[in-house]
């Protein structure tokens, strides 16, 4: 429990989440590929440069009286209609990422019965094909609140399965490095599918590290390998997505590395027009680890300040996709649109 300390902050508008890469393009367009598109994230049209064969709106949230029917997301669903492609497969995310607003829902029975019902008339009215529910705990795994999630998720996937609607779960990537209150055995049995979330395993209030590297456990403490190992013991490889992260984290470090502060998130595209693309500040160096398959950049600040950056891009992705494709697994995602 005590790695979890350090846990992910939520992300205004203006900052990156987990998605796309950097060109996805027909070369490297694989079985299954989808798209996250958050409400703040929400463009003209999608880069012609990338294909997908499915788009996820990120999403709805709840509240104890159930959909939150004021919150921006429940308002911008037509804007995301308008900016896919027509006819493209669609799913609707619950956005369940406030932990002590989580806990208060999971026990109250009639709160998620209202979330639940507004959901899945949410859903049909907008003819989504699908739900997927982000349910995010932090949280220490006692029994009691591992039988909550088991028996909201028992709940929500009969009444989906009863609208003709489909039902994912996305759980943390690091669900069983960190003990999180998921019974991923007894989850899976009530999805029709699990986005697994490959990012984010460094958080912005610990210190510096991949988003989440291909290999190196014994350096990280946990790695994308061995992540693929723990789910596999209980979700087919048919029932498993992963989801990979296409942004980074910005860490102002002391003369030992460690973070002496929060970090800043970054996207891809931020990270190349910062970065990449020209390095204006002092002692730029860019390298990439091969053990974890992504790259870091150290540089020093206006102020003196050292930095460390790490992110994922398109050649960490296509490293760890091919890893995962000889594992059987063959649908990807990515967080997140205007993130690349």
């Amino acid at each position: 429990v005590h790695k979890d300390l350090n846990v992910p902050i939520a992300y205004p508008s203006a900052t990156p989440l987990p998605s796309g890469t950097s060109n996805l393009s027909r070369k490297t367009t694989v079985a299954h590929a989808s798209l996250f598109i958050p409400y703040w994230a929400i463009a003209d049209q999608l880069p012609k440069d990338r294909q997908y064969d499915e788009f996820i709106y990120f999403g709805i949230a709840p509240m104890l009286e159930g959909v939150d029917r004021k919150e921006v997301g429940f308002s911008r669903v037509d804007d995301f209609f308008g900016m896919i492609p027509q006819g493209s497969k669609t799913l609707l995310t619950i956005r369940m990422t406030d932990t002590q607003r989580n806990l208060l829902i999971l026990k109250n029975p009639k709160s998620q019965e209202r979330i639940i019902e507004d959901s899945i008339v949410f859903a049909k009215d907008n003819h989504f094909d699908g739900i997927v529910l982000d349910l995010e705990i932090a949280a220490i795994p006692f029994d009691s609140l591992i039988k909550q999630v088991d028996t909201f998720t028992k709940l929500l996937y009969a009444k989906t399965k009863k609208n003709n609607l489909s039902l994912s779960l996305a759980l943390y990537g690091d669900t069983f490095y960190r003990l999180r209150p998921f019974e991923v055995k007894t989850l899976v049995k009530n999805t029709d599918r699990v986005f697994i979330m490959a990012y984010d395993l460094h958080k912005s209030r610990g210190n510096p590290g991949p988003n989440f590297p291909l290999r190196g456990e014994d350096v990280y403490g946990y790695d994308l390998t061995k992540m693929a190992d723990d789910f596999l013991k209980f979700i087919p490889v048919n029932k498993a997505t992963v989801i990979f992260g296409m942004f980074g984290y910005d860490w102002i470090v002391d003369g030992r590395d460690k973070s002496t502060e929060v970090a800043r998130p970054l996207t891809d595209l931020e990270i190349n027009d910062k970065f990449l693309t020209a390095c204006l500040y002092r002692n730029c160096v860019v390298k990439r680890d091969s053990q974890s398959s992504e790259t870091q950049i150290r540089y020093t600040d206006d102020e003196g300040r050292n930095h460390i950056v790490w992110f994922e891009d398109t050649q960490s992705v296509s490293v760890k996709r091919k890893y995962l494709e000889e594992r059987g697994i063959s649908s990807f995602s990515f967080w997140a649109s205007s993130y690349f």
